[in-house]
């Protein structure tokens, strides 16, 4: 099907006028200038070379083909109306979540309360590196992201910032893993293992490679994973030292499957941003989402 080459806002115009049967009152419902619709109408008149409308006594009367036209556009703007309710409501009832694999766990107490204050909405959650996310986010594909904190952050994003010292990412081990060194480790010890962390894109990964680098050092990469489950089964089948956000691994920390490696200033905190896309207006829901994570990290930053 090819595409019109008609304006649609002079079909628009043309029925107002048509219906009110005049150019002021069309330019009244239209919240335009009349001679804004004048122009439009005579555009249209022009490009088809068809008489459309007549004037006597500052009336406005169909010619026949501006009576079958009316009939068209009537139709059009029927349809119009249509596909606008569509996408409001679209929008009103679904929600689309990026979140970074690491912060998954730690959000889903937010996402289900959202869903209990919300339970017509119907949300989706996508999981993924942080960069990822946000470049998914520039391609309309999700309403909101979580993600670690990125550097060189795209213009086309809002950028709300959750400082650090909200959680922290630490280093963990089966208690049967043997380590070269008593701990607490230093980054050169740590260096000569093999280390369990989240995949290229990730915030973990630049972190962690970052923290190597400024001491001079390179990492030694047993596996990179994006699912946590998968990386603690590995950590407790002695494959490594695994890099974790310490509330992914409550449980496990509770049971001894998994024991917390000290390293000296080996301390990471870990910094949140909710971004979405400037080019989106947002939504009722995503605001309401976005406020349900405000108000769970003031409570959680005025309490620390």
């Amino acid at each position: 099907m090819k595409p019109p080459h008609i304006n649609l806002q002079h079909i628009i115009s043309f029925y107002y006028v048509a219906k009110e049967k005049s150019f002021s009152e069309a330019a009244e419902k239209l919240f335009v200038t009349q001679p804004a619709v004048t122009q439009q109408i005579r555009a249209l008149e022009v490009q088809f070379g068809v008489k459309l409308v007549n004037i006597k006594k500052k009336r406005v009367y169909l010619t026949k083909a501006g009576e079958r036209l009316f009939v068209y556009a009537e139709e059009f703007l029927d349809h119009a109306i249509l596909v606008e309710n569509f996408l409001k409501s679209y929008r009103m009832n679904n929600l689309y979540i990026g979140i970074a694999g690491t912060l998954m766990l730690y959000l889903m107490g937010m996402i289900d309360k959202f869903k209990e204050l919300y339970p017509s909405v119907q949300v989706t959650v996508r999981e993924g590196p942080s960069r990822i996310l946000a470049e998914e986010l520039l391609d309309f594909k999700h309403d909101i992201c979580i993600v670690g904190p990125l550097s060189n952050l795209n213009e086309r994003l809002n950028v709300f910032h959750i400082p650090p010292k909200v959680e922290k990412l630490v280093f963990v081990a089966s208690h049967e893993y043997r380590l070269s060194v008593e701990p607490p480790l230093k980054w050169k010890d740590l260096a000569c293992h093999p280390l369990i962390i989240q995949p290229e894109g990730s915030v973990a990964y630049e972190l962690i490679f970052n923290n190597f680098a400024s001491r001079g050092l390179k990492p030694k990469i047993g596996a990179e994973v994006d699912n946590i489950e998968f990386a603690k089964t590995l950590a407790k089948q002695k494959k490594g030292i695994a890099l974790m956000f310490q509330p992914n691994i409550r449980e496990e920390l509770a049971e001894g499957t998994l024991t917390i490696i000290p390293v000296e200033d080996g301390e990471i905190w870990l910094g949140i941003d909710v971004i979405t896309n400037k080019e989106t207006a947002s939504s009722a829901v995503t605001e309401a989402f976005f406020n349900i994570i405000k108000e769970h990290f003031h409570h959680v930053l005025s309490q620390g």
